[in-house]
């Protein structure tokens, strides 16, 4: 059993997924959603899962208030891309976990030292971005803030490792490593079907044929999520105004209609 005690934020597929590994590798998990429903389906999913590793539950905990947190050694914070959210979420955490506990986003493109500064000591403060699925995903991203410290970055590295997962080190740039590449690529996918290059499945059937990947550019987008594609979009285009970042109209219109990928049941394609 390793000694830490891990605190998650948000019940949603990456923070039941992180929430989960951790546990499975010896952490004392809290996981905490403010909405019951989104808890309760979270344990659900968890402990579907754990029943088919023969693993148990004993070493996780389910709560709906930040309080659940007060004695945690590190806070990973899953929520969604809503920066107003993020900031308000850790000024109030601030005040309740202890002064020495890491709190870590898993945030995807925010910059860390922007989200640092609404976290009293921002020297704690560190970006650990899991890749989803979070299971079957072996590298995290790590990235330090312009005030993390030198103890804040190699307890997460510690914690990347003890999970089972690869860490990799990112300077604190929007996008960070994968998705500054991965995610215009995605963008671009959008823009030609949309140009009529070609049909959605002859895209996706391009890139894992020629190009080796396991799931097409399109398919990828309604497994992330096409308002997190967005989003990561809308932050590198803020970014980086002047160098071809702009998100895709057709993108724009899937989101704007609420079809959002596999969590929708329509996305490009319907499931």
């Amino acid at each position: 059993m390793n000694t830490l005690h891990i605190g998650v934020i948000g019940a949603g597929q990456m923070g039941a997924g992180i929430a989960m590994v951790c546990a499975l590798n010896g952490y004392r998990v809290t996981l905490v959603d403010a909405l019951q429903n989104a808890l309760d389906s979270a344990k659900n999913r968890i402990t579907a899962h754990l029943s088919k590793l023969s693993a148990s539950m004993d070493m996780m905990s389910f709560h709906t208030d930040l309080t659940a947190l007060t004695n945690v050694d590190v806070v990973i914070e899953a929520i969604p891309e809503n920066l107003d959210l993020k900031h308000s979420l850790y000024a109030r955490l601030s005040t309740i976990v202890r002064l020495d506990t890491i709190i870590a986003s898993n945030t995807s493109s925010f910059p860390i030292s922007d989200l640092a500064k609404s976290v009293t000591n921002p020297e704690r403060f560190i970006g650990i971005h899991f890749m989803n699925p979070v299971l079957k995903m072996d590298l995290v991203e790590t990235i330090p803030g312009a005030d993390t410290n030198e103890h804040t970055l190699e307890t997460a590295k510690t914690l990347i490792s003890t999970i089972k997962k690869t860490a990799v080190i990112s300077t604190d740039q929007p996008g960070f490593i994968v998705n500054r590449l991965l995610i215009p690529m995605i963008n671009q996918a959008f823009i030609a079907l949309e140009n009529g290059l070609a049909s959605k499945e002859d895209i996706d059937t391009a890139l894992e044929k020629g190009a080796a990947f396991p799931m097409g550019p399109l398919k990828l987008a309604d497994f992330i999520g096409l308002d997190t594609c967005l989003a990561i979009m809308e932050t590198l285009h803020n970014a980086f105004p002047n160098s071809g970042y702009i998100p895709a109209s057709l993108l724009k219109k899937y989101v704007q209609n609420g079809t959002l990928g596999r969590k929708t049941k329509q996305g490009v394609y319907s499931y």
